[in-house]
Parts: C-alpha cells; sequence; structure tokens
C-alpha cells in the first residue's frame, strides 16, 4: 500500500470514528498554543485568499470565512471534506470550498494565495515537496503559518511509542533539520515553541488549579526558551511562520 493510502485510510477512519478522543487530556495544555496560533491565522484575513492546507474536518476555515476571507481547504481524506462541506453548508457560510487533493502535488496555479495554514499536518508529508508546493502557489508576500509537532523530546518518544494505533507508520515530528529545510523555499522564518515543563501540569489535570498551572508553566517556558533558545527544540510543538519574499 502506498503511503499517500494509508495516509488517507488512517484519517479516514479517524475522522469516521473521532479515534483521538482517548488522549484528549493530553490535549488540555495547548490553549495558549491555540491562541497563539488563532491571532495569527485570524488577522486582517478579509478579502484574503487562504488556503487550509490538510484541512480535516474543516478545523479554522469557518471561522476565516466569516470573518471574510476566502477559503479553500484541500485534504486527503474524502470524509474529512464531506464533514467540512456539511459543516459550512450547516453554517450558511460562502466562503468556503473544499476539495480532496494531494498536499504534494497540488492543483492551483502559482502564486494564488495570500496565506497557508495548517495544523500538524506538515509532519506527515514529504518536507521538500510540501515547502516547495506551498511557496509555490503563495502570492510574494505571502505567509504560510503553521503548527507542527517537534520531535527531540523523549517524554513525547515514549507517549508515542505508547499510543501507535493515533498515529500513522509514516508520520515524523519535525526536527531541526526539518526546520532549517523550511529556509531553502521561503525568504524569511520564524519559529515560537511550546509545551516543556509546562508537561508537568497534566500530573494534576483533576485538580481546580490545573489551567493556572499551565498558564504559569506556559510563561515559565517562554522565559527559558528566550533565555536558553535552543531548549525550544525539546517542547512538544511549535508554531511555524515562514514567509515567501517578493521575489521568490
Amino acid at each position: 500500500m502506498s503511503t499517500q493510502q494509508s495516509e488517507k485510510e488512517f484519517f479516514d477512519h479517524t475522522y469516521d470514528t473521532n479515534a483521538r478522543k482517548s488522549v484528549g487530556q493530553v490535549y488540555s495544555l495547548i490553549g495558549n498554543r491555540n491562541k497563539a496560533y488563532e491571532d495569527l491565522i485570524y488577522s486582517n484575513v478579509e478579502g484574503k485568499r487562504v488556503l487550509e492546507y490538510g484541512c480535516g474536518e474543516g478545523s479554522h476555515s469557518l471561522e476565516i470565512a466569516q470573518r471574510g476571507g476566502l477559503v479553500t481547504g484541500i485534504d486527503i481524506s474524502e470524509v474529512g471534506i464531506r464533514k467540512a462541506s456539511e459543516a459550512a453548508e450547516s453554517a450558511g457560510v460562502s466562503g468556503a470550498d473544499y476539495q480532496v487533493m494531494d498536499a504534494m502535488n497540488m492543483d492551483f496555479p502559482d502564486n494564488t494565495f495570500d496565506v497557508v495554514i495548517g495544523e500538524g499536518i506538515l509532519h506527515h508529508l514529504d518536507l521538500d515537496k510540501s515547502y516547495s508546493e506551498i511557496s509555490r502557489v503563495l502570492k510574494p508576500g505571502g505567509k504560510a503559518i503553521f503548527q507542527e509537532p517537534l520531535g527531540h523530546n523523549p517524554a513525547m518518544a515514549l507517549f508515542r511509542a505508547m499510543t501507535p494505533k493515533l498515529r500513522t507508520d509514516d508520520e515524523h515530528p519535525l526536527l531541526h533539520k526539518d526546520l532549517k529545510l523550511a529556509g531553502k523555499y521561503f525568504g524569511n522564518t520564524e519559529f515560537k515553541y511550546f509545551h516543556l515543563t509546562s508537561f508537568g501540569a497534566l500530573l494534576f489535570l483533576k485538580f481546580p488549579f490545573f489551567y493556572g498551572m499551565v498558564n504559569f508553566l506556559d510563561k515559565v517556558d517562554a522565559g527559558l526558551f528566550k533565555v536558553v533558545p535552543p531548549l525550544g527544540l525539546l517542547s512538544w510543538y511549535c508554531i511555524m511562520v515562514m514567509s515567501k519574499g517578493q521575489s521568490d
């Protein structure tokens, strides 16, 4: 079976069954990261052409369309695209279009989109092909904004090893070399890291002060990454902002 076919079947099943619900507690940590991501992708989108790359069931595209953006969502999963289209129709949103498409070989002309966004998608793909395609469809001066898991933290590697049914055989959390590779295709790259010490808060998940502890430890992490930048590579996730130069 090809990599693309196995990914398609995995995500068709995931969207049909909500298979990742069982580890939802781990994702209790992500509030501040999601806010940082949403602040970036919802900013100044009115009238902009936005591509949600690996949109799944729609993710952030409806909100962007409701804010006046012209959104196209693509995904290899027919189930995800069907559910995204149904959600847009149910919400009465007309500025969102969804298509089944290979993210590494997109059908769009060069210089189509002002912004390309994605969440937890790049680490499933061949990065050379993906970065190249994203850069190709971005307009000069456009931005690609992604949030992706990293692969240097031993605790997260253990968690992934303990939950093999929640991921595909082909996914590869990003390493330092993968972040550096983005510079080959984009004029400017910025990375913001999240979740290092804040993972310790999971020990207190059932306590009423849990979210306060997460907020505090997120601030500790931000301070650590500022003082010792290489520690960022040991975090769970990063937000990637990659800009296409005017002459790229």
